[in-house]
């Protein structure tokens, strides 16, 4: 009988790096493409570390706020935060790098806010000042208290 191999495992780090690459170059095409990658890969691989769903569920986040779609956006968005705690864990240098640019939590004020749904908002605002944001979601956190 012959030896059969298995296929090389990726690490987390390494399906992270594809993801941002393979987006990046989808992006070229326009947010339609970088959505499309982003729904075909959580569709086609299914032992995507937490840690990176992370990751990629802040971009779907922009990719459908761009889109105008609502519906996959706010989805993204409570995905993304569900697995916010497990990519602090497991990536910590990637997320730290990568705050600045977090697109999930400022998406998702936006959505709930159009929507009246201001708790929601002022949870998102919470949380940004939780992971040191800065100052900018305490002004509007208090521009949406202003709203209640």
């Amino acid at each position: 009988m012959a030896d059969r191999r298995r296929p090389p495992v990726k690490k987390a780090d390494e399906i992270l790096e594809d993801v941002f690459a393979g987006h990046s170059e989808a992006l070229i095409d326009g947010s339609q493409s970088g959505k499309r990658y982003l729904l075909n890969f959580l569709e086609k691989f299914n032992s995507i570390p937490n840690s990176v769903k992370f990751f990629i569920y802040d971009l779907l986040a922009e990719d459908a706020y761009q889109l105008d779609d609502p519906v996959v956006c706010r989805q993204a968005v409570e995905r993304a935060r569900e697995y916010l705690p497990e990519a602090r864990e497991k990536h910590t240098r990637q997320l730290s790098q990568y705050l600045p640019a977090l697109r999930f939590i400022e998406r998702g004020i936006s959505i709930a806010v159009e929507a009246g749904e201001y708790e929601s908002a002022l949870l998102l605002c919470d949380l940004a000042i939780e992971n040191g944001l800065g100052k900018a979601y305490a002004a509007k956190k208090a521009s949406i208290e202003r709203m209640l």
